[in-house]
């Protein structure tokens, strides 16, 4: 973002209808070299709301920013992860990794102290990082970056992903990439290169999490 207007304000009120428990960021708050004030405002509107969590993406790596926000979030109550997991609550962690798309994640390290027994959502910015089985030790994974491809053609997809490993069909979405594994790849608020957008909205993604109990024999 650059400024907050009326897209950034209906995403708050959005998320703000949902009521949620916590609220992930997967990265990609400002473009290059512009936007640092806006994002800070956003930020502070959505810490009270709910518990925020967030990942750099590779606009923050880009304009080096990424410190200044992990600062910045955790004087206004937030959490930002790189490559690392913190509890939220009993047998619920989350965790995070550094931007995959310049190679600054690890998600052996972010999950390695997650106790097998609990459940797992790991915000990571790319959706390539599921290319790698590290990250499926969690149960949820978000993703941004794809913009969901942005432009989508009818029958053949999205025209560009961005992503480098992963097949187009993983871009946007839900999808269960091993059994009780998901995968949510959102196509985000913003745009990236070109203002523009076909068959492909944006959108703010509300996600409820149920504990399943096991039938009795």
């Amino acid at each position: 973002m650059t400024r907050l207007g009326q897209r950034e304000r209906k995403a708050l009120e959005l998320v703000a209808q949902f009521r949620p428990t916590l609220i992930a960021l997967t990265g990609d708050l400002i473009p290059l070299g512009r936007g640092r004030a806006a994002a800070e405002v956003f930020l502070q509107a959505l810490c009270a709301i709910a518990p925020v969590f967030a990942v750099e993406g590779n606009s923050e790596v880009v304009n080096g920013v990424s410190a200044y926000f992990a600062e910045r979030l955790h004087q206004l109550g937030g959490t930002w992860l790189y490559n690392e997991a913190v509890p939220f609550r009993e047998n619920f962690w989350v965790a995070g990794t550094g931007d995959p798309h310049w190679h600054r994640d690890n998600a052996a390290q972010a999950l390695r102290g997650v106790p097998k027994d609990a459940f797992c959502l790991l915000l990571s910015h790319s959706p390539d990082i599921v290319t790698d089985p590290a990250p499926r030790r969690a149960d949820l994974i978000m993703c941004g970056h794809t913009h969901g491809g942005q432009i989508r053609v009818p029958l053949l997809g999205p025209l560009y992903i961005r992503a480098r490993k992963i097949p187009k069909r993983l871009a946007w979405g839900k999808h269960e990439i091993a059994q009780g594994k998901v995968l949510i790849t959102t196509s985000g608020v913003g745009t990236t290169r070109l203002p523009l957008r076909f068959l492909c909205p944006p959108e703010v993604v509300g996600i409820t999490v149920q504990q399943v109990t096991p039938r009795s024999e």
